[in-house]
């Protein structure tokens, strides 16, 4: 029986234009997923694994210059716990053990653009953010990490999404997941996600729906700046 595609051939036919024309240097994408079991095991469900796994080849597929790397967690754990992954299916961008983008779920509807654009962006070394926000955030100086909550059906999800892990690759001291609620519902009710977008910083800042760049950037600054008079000693 043939497999049912996930991105449709007029799709695939625009991407594949698409990263024809873009892409430059070539991207590692890794799959962090588990092998399908005919037994359900309690606390290893994961409902979208093999069609998350089906999307990315079917988009790795389109360019020689996008690579996929799929790797089983409970074969291979350490590989899992080397990226701080805990949850599937993930997929990290970047260097192997230094992946600072992450998306938890399926890229499916209006999330697989965010996938496309992350591809491209790291492709061509040019960051989509102003000069102004790029120069504010070296000031970063200790670990953020930012969590954006979406859905596949959210048409205003994507701008924020990119702009978390347009900031990521800004500055090694931020890590940007974007998170699929739907897989994930314990996580989104954890944070208290009532509606998406909707992102936290470092556990406990909240922005709530579409904010501007500027506005997103001074939020995690404000988490992600440490002053040298903070660490000073108390002088006697």
């Amino acid at each position: 029986m043939t497999q049912q595609a996930l991105i449709q051939d007029q799709q695939k036919a625009q991407l594949k234009r698409t990263f024809r024309k873009d892409l430059k240097a070539d991207v590692e994408l890794r799959l962090f997923t588990q092998r399908p079991s005919p037994i359900a095991v309690p606390g290893r469900e994961c409902r979208y694994c093999v069609e998350t796994q089906q999307m990315l080849e079917e988009l790795t597929a389109l360019s020689p210059k996008v690579h996929l790397e799929t790797i089983d967690i409970y074969a291979q754990p350490e590989l899992a716990s080397d990226e701080g992954i805990t949850r599937v299916p993930a997929t990290a961008f970047g260097d192997k053990g230094k992946a600072k983008l992450r998306y938890f779920g399926i890229p499916m509807g209006y999330q697989l653009a965010v996938l496309v654009e992350n591809i491209k962006t790291i492709s061509r070394g040019v960051s989509p953010l102003s000069m102004a926000s790029r120069k504010k955030l070296r000031e970063i100086n200790q670990p953020v990490h930012i969590q954006v909550f979406v859905t596949p059906t959210s048409a205003d999800s994507p701008p924020i999404a990119r702009l978390a892990h347009a900031l990521a690759l800004e500055n090694q001291n931020i890590t940007s997941d974007i998170v699929e609620i739907e897989e994930f519902p314990a996580l989104a009710q954890q944070y208290g996600v009532r509606s998406v977008p909707f992102t936290v910083v470092n556990e406990f800042t909240q922005i709530a729906g579409v904010v501007g760049e500027s506005e997103f950037v001074e939020k995690v600054l404000q988490c992600g700046v440490r002053k040298n008079s903070e660490s000073a000693p108390v002088q006697a």
